[in-house]
């Protein structure tokens, strides 16, 4: 029993030094290169689906909606002059 616990402490101590340079390195990470998980709920469920994506994606389809936006409220009027039966 002792041998077990022995090998696992040596184990564990053998992945410890590895542990920083996963924290260093995602300290240096571009904020638009870094994943981030949003939360969405779909119209007539109650439950959640996981959405990850990088903060540059979140921001390329935050601008194409804007974008989509835009053109639907800049876009040209028609006149629609309805006409009646028997003119």
């Amino acid at each position: 029993m002792r041998g077990i616990q022995m090998l696992a402490l040596l184990a564990t101590a053998s992945l410890l030094p590895a542990v920083p340079a996963f924290a260093e390195d995602g300290a240096n990470v571009d904020p638009k290169d870094r994943m981030v998980c949003k939360r969405t709920q779909k119209t007539g469920t109650r439950f959640y689906t996981k959405i990850c994506k990088t903060g540059g994606q979140w921001e390329a389809m935050a601008e194409e909606q804007r974008r989509g936006l835009a053109e639907q409220v800049n876009r040209p009027q028609q006149n629609y002059q309805p006409t009646r039966p028997g003119e």
